[in-house]
């Protein structure tokens, strides 16, 4: 009974990938950088799935500040855009889907005790997202890039929003990891007003989640 009941429950692996800290402040920089959890956690392994994410350690910076047109924000290059990949494998017949999420990163700015590096934040609809996948824009955040504010709540992590959603699919005996890269583009909507981010920031991470029917 006990099998029975675990097999019909779902497995959470959750891949907590580096944070992705986007910083936007008008005048000096909007910059994106990473921050290493020092864990296991970037690789989830149980039974015969893996499920990993790999992130890079090098920073990604947009050196204008300014609203930007969509065509530029896309464009970005060198340190104006995040790559990482997502690497997947079982040795058994096994779907294994994923989710890659990003979820605002604020900091507690009230009080006396204020943090070190405190900020006032950028609105999810002032920041746009863009996701390719190859090289090919994803679904989710389509052609021309998406405000974070318009992705979907995410049902696997509580206050995410889903850049993409896929999956991988292996046959019985399989040895060989499918390995996917990513990269993320963020920039400062082209209609937003100068005067209503001035000074300001945005910090995000990304997360990798899957959901995984445990092998018996």
């Amino acid at each position: 009974m006990e099998m029975k009941d675990n097999n019909q429950k779902k497995m959470l692996l959750s891949v907590l990938g580096v944070a992705i800290l986007v910083v936007a402040v008008i005048g000096i920089s909007f910059a994106a950088y990473t921050t290493t959890f020092k864990s296991d956690a970037n690789t989830i392994t149980t039974g015969t799935i893996m499920v990993s994410y790999n992130e890079p350690s090098s920073a990604i910076s947009v050196l204008d500040a300014m609203p930007i047109a969509d065509a530029d924000g896309k464009a970005q290059t060198g340190s104006g855009k995040f790559d990482f990949t997502v690497s997947t494998k079982a040795n058994n017949v096994l779907t294994v889907p994923y989710e890659i999420n990003l979820t605002k990163v604020t900091l507690n700015c009230t009080g006396t005790n204020t943090p070190a590096g405190c900020y006032t934040s950028m609105e999810d609809n002032q920041v746009k997202a863009y996701l390719t996948k190859g090289g090919t824009a994803v679904t989710e955040t389509g052609t021309d890039g998406t405000f974070i504010s318009a992705l979907t709540a995410s049902t696997v992590r509580s206050g995410a929003k889903v850049l993409h959603t896929d999956s991988d699919t292996f046959t019985a005996g399989n040895t060989t990891a499918i390995t996917t890269n990513y990269t993320l583009r963020l920039w400062i909507g082209h209609d937003i007003s100068y005067d209503a981010v001035t000074g300001k920031e945005y910090h995000a991470k990304v997360n990798v989640d899957s959901h995984v029917n445990p092998i018996s």
